[in-house]
């Protein structure tokens, strides 16, 4: 399976996953100059701005590991572009889900280094 197709199956279990726990998926991999955002849903109120990690093969906590300062201020460069361009709520935050053999993990803010 190439990357991308991993990438997208990766997606899809991740809208799954965040739609049993009561979000709603506003769009996915959403691209806008200089970075992307692989997930933007509303959790009640708050607009999430979401990083997928697929990783099927590999332990948990590894995915969360590779969102380095560059993917996140490329996330961040995306977000103030959706932000601008869309009505939404006054409360917006960014999270990760990680998927890999041993489940999926979803970080609310994760980390806290946005």
């Amino acid at each position: 399976m190439s990357s991308y197709h991993s990438g997208l199956t990766g997606e899809e279990l991740a809208c799954a996953h965040l739609r049993g726990l009561g979000l709603r998926v506003m769009k996915t991999r959403y691209r806008a100059d200089g970075g992307e955002i692989d997930i933007i849903a509303h959790d009640g109120d708050t607009l999430c701005f979401i990083e997928v990690k697929y990783r099927p093969e590999g332990r948990l906590g590894a995915g969360l590991a590779s969102v380095d300062g560059d993917k996140r201020a490329r996330m961040r460069r995306a977000a103030k572009v959706y932000l601008a361009q869309n009505a939404h709520p006054a409360r917006w935050r960014f999270d990760t889900i990680e998927i890999t053999r041993a489940g999926i993990w979803y970080a609310l803010d994760a980390a806290k280094q946005w």
